[in-house]
């Protein structure tokens, strides 16, 4: 049982490192979008997309990684137009 606890321990670790990970791609993919959409057609989308994004990376630099994700597949959803 002691053998066992410093490996859940390092399963937890890395499966949370993992979690965490996704948010930066989720950022950059939004950015991405941001950049490819016509800013006057589409302004109040983007301006929207922005806040949610903004919202999703002060969520990840707090360590809310579950509410990262959220905000910042919203704004994708957002900008699948």
């Amino acid at each position: 049982m002691k053998k066992l606890l410093p490996v859940a321990l390092i399963s937890l670790m890395f499966s949370s490192m993992a979690f965490a990970g996704s948010c930066p791609m989720l950022k950059s993919e939004v950015e991405g979008k941001i950049a490819t959409l016509d800013q006057t057609k589409h302004a109040t989308l983007i301006s929207f997309a922005l806040m949610l994004h903004e919202q999703g990376v002060k969520a990840h630099d707090s360590g809310d990684h579950g509410m990262s994700e959220e905000l910042l597949n919203g704004a994708l959803r957002l900008l699948d137009v």
